[in-house]
């Protein structure tokens, strides 16, 4: 019957649809946290949700299907910046980086390795050979054997460096908002890690498989699988334009793009990088 309890979930589920609160600081609703900015609203929810049952999944719907979470992430007019710069009222929707384990979760899915088996025994995570200490345990596959991220194990002295990179807390207790960083690890990451490249091919051997002959199909087939729309004409002719730099310096005729994994896993590999692909508009 207490009603904090009502407030903190309803709470927490709105900063994971939101990447903020209506209380700022998720673990802390005393005098010491952040005030609401929105308590009238934070109410009415806490009491809907102990109205239909406690039931999460009705609570997630009927923020989901509201306008404000339906808004674009671009500012309508100048007025909303001057007016509102931390967007507290939500004149648009926020823009947010997605977590470590959800991006992870992506490049799989777009390479056409991910398993989407539900449930089984965790994976062990992979190691490189920087990673060492007392008790290392062995090296698990670079990608995890295609598991969703939930199933890599986690231990407290050998925690994944991808993951860290990305803000994943240190598992010593419970972590009811995440630090969301910008920081230059990010995209080195996304440059260079193995697992990133390694996929990268992958996806490039599925476009190529699945989209034929034209290099046009190709880049399309590449942006549906990464943005859920076709590339526009911009982006289609600067896709044409790297790609006809990058034939150039490895002397491939036109007639040879589509057989060239190399030249079409390079390209997939900046489609990772881009901020669309790592961000929820």
């Amino acid at each position: 019957n207490n009603p904090l309890l009502s407030r903190v979930i309803v709470n927490r589920v709105w900063h994971h649809l939101f990447g903020k609160g209506i209380v700022k600081t998720v673990d802390n609703f005393g005098h010491l946290g952040s005030r609401p900015s929105h308590p009238e609203l934070l109410d009415y929810l806490a009491i809907d949700f102990t109205n239909k049952h406690w039931s999460i999944k009705e609570l997630i719907y009927k923020i989901v299907t509201s306008r404000t979470f339906r808004q674009q992430s671009r500012p309508s007019s100048e007025n909303d910046i001057d007016m509102d710069p931390e967007n507290i009222f939500l004149s648009h929707m926020p823009m947010r980086r997605m977590e470590g384990e959800i991006i992870r979760d992506a490049i799989l899915t777009v390479s056409g390795k991910l398993d989407p088996t539900v449930g089984g025994r965790s994976i062990p995570i992979h190691l490189t050979k920087f990673t060492s200490g007392r008790g290392r345990p062995a090296s698990g596959p670079l990608d995890g054997d295609g598991r969703r991220s939930i199933y890599l194990s986690v231990r407290r002295n050998f925690l994944s460096p991808w993951m860290l990179v990305f803000d994943t807390p240190i598992p010593l207790g419970p972590v009811g908002r995440r630090n969301n960083s910008n920081v230059p690890a990010q995209p080195l990451a996304l440059l260079n890690d193995p697992f990133v490249i390694e996929q990268a091919h992958f996806w490039a051997q599925k476009a190529i498989a699945t989209a034929g002959q034209s290099p046009a199909a190709i880049i399309t087939s590449l942006y549906r699988d990464a943005f859920s729309r076709p590339p526009t004409n911009e982006e289609l002719h600067a896709a044409m334009d790297f790609l006809t730099t990058l034939a150039s310096e490895r002397n491939l005729e036109e007639t040879d793009w589509p057989k060239s994994e190399e030249l079409w896993a390079d390209y997939a590999h900046v489609l990772l990088n881009t901020k669309e692909f790592i961000s929820l508009p």
